[in-house]
């Protein structure tokens, strides 16, 4: 072999294993490269990203720090770990000092505690700083780690000093509110009794002295001085009423009540008052009008009385007329009238307190501008609304429009009138209207002639009803007139005519109608009665008849300090046929109705008396009388608040009658509770009872 061709092998194999190792050194230098290149950029992303990271976290410090709220980061152990400068302000300490410390604020007091479903926990507490006393509302969440495990508790708090303070001043105020209502309730409860009492004594003995042989003068006055009374009877009631209203106090009584009925009892109460004004008076009621419904009656009805009394008062000419139809689910009730109007800037103002319609001092009509107010915040408190339309010089229209609660029984309702021929002559204009309107919903057949001579001779008609306001010649003429035309003849008179009916019914009259004229009277006059049907007599719808003596004498115990009420008392039970003994005091009451000597059947209390009140004398009573015996006691006072007349009844006491008294009311109540009418009656019965007072 060559020597010298072998180490040129050799010498060319080592060249080639350089080349290659050379070659592979500069791949690996180039990936080197590669890779410190990219790892440069990562290096510079990383840097700028901590940049980025550093000026958010001072974003997030300056805007937590600007806020001014409270906030502080503590571990499990209680150590803190992070606040910020407002927290380590308010305990006087700097922020970086305070981390990995247990310092706390100094709490005084704790309060509105509450607990969320998120596990965080909020508290209002006062604690005290170098600069007083402040309220921190603090929110503390917990802070968990990735396991789930509770690391830390934050808590953010924010100083409300100044709303507890505010809250405390309202706090304050209110009460004063609440004490001074409660003051002014108590001013009226009393100013109400002491003027209630001299009342009661003024209209009672009034109304009894009408009773007596009088004079025309004496009985005019009498009636004078009762009315007076009345009308400062019904100005205290609305002041109570607004009152009632004011302090939120005014609850509604809830249960059946016929509306038609009270409809046309208002009517009928301010008949008298309408016809010495030579006014019309009519009340339409609609047929599909349902006549038993759920509310409270005696609100609706001082509603009513107080909007068709105004209408009375200030209509000078024509009449009033009071409709009430069906909208949907609403009962529409209207009062309409002839009289001045309203003018357009008062529309709204005479719904306010102590305004009238009238605004000058020549104003023709008396009153305080209470009803209005206290009429439309019942009618809200009812549920409805209350309106008014007008046109100046030509009436208002004052409409109530309430929800339609219908009652669970409902009473059958009154006949149809179809093709009835009726013909009705009035020279008046309101009332013809309203009773044409009414017989024509009927199905009636109505032809209205204002006189004598404008009725047609060649008409045949079922029933002619006639106004006795044609006078005594016209109402003549028209009877003449219509012989053998007319099948029934019907007049029309007001209650102070009444008496001249019988001078008509011989010639031809076969019925009357009082007005305002009852829807049910209207539908049975239009028909002659059934034969062997008992005949009724229309007049007695009007007549207030007194009430009979009782059926059995009744010894009532009369527990009264003032004379005069005392005295009023005893004559009203001496009418009514009872037998009387006056004691002056509650405790002489408690040993007379305890006294086995004595047998009373019942008492009446005044509530307000000297040394023993009323109410300490019935618990006395109830506390000592024997077993079984339960002697009816009426509580009788001149408070007129419901709170009287819980604690009448809380006291032991059957029923509670309000003075002035009214001798009505007193034998209706004195039927209810005497034993005759309460013997055997059953707990259930006796509740009713005591209810329904």
């Amino acid at each position: 072999m060559d020597p010298i061709a072998l180490v040129a092998g050799i010498a060319a194999a080592f060249a080639v294993a350089a080349m290659a190792g050379l070659a592979r050194l500069v791949h690996i230098r180039a990936a080197l490269l590669r890779k410190t290149a990219a790892l440069e950029e990562t290096v510079e992303g990383l840097t700028d990203r901590v940049f980025e990271l550093a000026e958010s976290e001072e974003r997030h410090r300056d805007l937590v720090d600007a806020q001014g709220d409270l906030i502080v980061r503590r571990d499990r152990q209680g150590i803190i770990t992070f606040a910020n400068p407002a927290y380590a302000a308010l305990i006087g300490e700097v922020a970086d000092g305070l981390v990995g410390r247990t310092t706390s604020h100094q709490v005084l007091e704790v309060a509105a505690e509450r607990h969320e479903p998120d596990g965080s926990h909020s508290a209002d507490e006062r604690i005290a700083t170098s600069a007083g006393e402040r309220w921190i509302a603090w929110r503390h969440h917990p802070v968990r780690g990735s396991d789930g495990r509770l690391d830390e508790i934050q808590s953010a708090g924010r100083d409300i000093t100044e709303r507890k303070a505010t809250e405390a001043q309202l706090a304050e105020s209110r009460a004063r509110a609440e004490s001074a209502s409660s003051a002014k309730s108590r001013f009226l409860a009393t100013v109400s009794h002491e003027i209630r009492t001299p009342l009661n004594g003024i209209m009672g003995m009034a109304a009894l002295l009408i009773d007596t042989r009088l004079t025309p003068e004496q009985k005019t006055y009498a009636q004078a001085v009762k009315s007076s009374g009345e009308a400062l009877l019904s100005l205290i009631d609305e002041i109570l009423d607004f009152s009632k209203i004011e302090a939120g106090r005014l609850d509604l009584d809830i249960a059946p009540f016929e509306l038609g009925a009270l409809v046309e009892s208002v009517a009928e109460l301010l008949g008298p008052r309408a016809h010495g004004k030579q006014l019309d008076l009519a009340t339409a009621i609609a047929p599909d009008m349902p006549q038993r419904l759920m509310g409270d009656g005696t609100r609706l009805r001082q509603v009513l009385l107080n909007l068709a009394g105004n209408a009375v008062k200030f209509t000078e000419a024509g009449g009033v007329a009071m409709t009430v139809t069906r909208d949907g689910g609403q009962c529409v009730i209207a009062i309409s009238d002839t009289g001045p109007g309203i003018a357009p800037d008062d529309l709204e103002r005479i719904f306010d307190e102590f305004e009238q319609g009238e605004a000058t001092f020549a104003r023709r009509h008396a009153g305080t501008g209470l009803g209005l107010a206290i009429s439309r915040r019942l009618v809200v408190h009812m549920g409805g609304t209350l309106g008014v339309d007008t046109v100046l010089g030509r009436g208002s229209v004052f409409t109530l429009r309430l929800p339609l609660v219908l009652a669970d029984e409902q009473p059958a309702q009154l006949g149809r009138l179809d093709e009835l021929a009726v013909l009705l002559v009035s020279p008046s204009t309101v009332e013809p209207a309203i009773l044409a309107g009414r017989l024509k919903a009927r199905g009636a057949e109505v032809l209205h002639v204002d006189a004598v001579a404008a009725i047609p001779a060649d008409r045949h008609f079922d029933t002619a009803l006639i106004d006795h306001r044609l006078g005594d010649a016209d109402v003549g003429a028209a009877l003449a007139a219509l012989a053998g035309q007319v099948a029934r003849t019907v007049l029309v008179v007001t209650p102070a005519a009444r008496g001249e009916v019988a001078g008509w019914r011989e010639k031809g009259l076969a019925g009357w109608l009082i007005s305002p004229v009852r829807e049910a009277s209207l539908v049975a006059q239009m028909h002659p009665p059934e034969p062997g049907s008992p005949a009724v007599d229309p007049l007695d719808e009007s007549e207030q008849p007194q009430p009979a003596k009782a059926d059995r004498a009744l010894r009532v115990l009369v527990a009264e300090d003032n004379e005069i009420n005392a005295l009023l008392v005893r004559r009203l039970l001496e009418k009514l046929g009872h037998e009387p003994v006056w004691v002056r005091d509650g405790r002489a009451a408690v040993d007379a109705a305890l006294d086995p000597e004595q047998s009373f059947d019942l008492i009446l209390m005044d509530m307000q008396m000297p040394e023993c009140d009323g109410l300490s004398a019935a618990k006395m009573i109830r506390a000592r009388e024997a077993e079984g015996r339960h002697l009816p006691i009426i509580a009788l006072t001149a408070n007129a608040f419901v709170e009287d007349r819980a604690a009448a009844i809380a006291a032991g006491m059957d029923a509670f009658v309000t003075k002035p008294l009214d001798r009505d009311r007193l034998a209706e109540t004195l039927a209810l509770y005497s034993p005759v009418t309460t013997k055997g009656r059953g707990p259930e019965a006796r509740r009713k009872a005591k209810a329904r007072r």
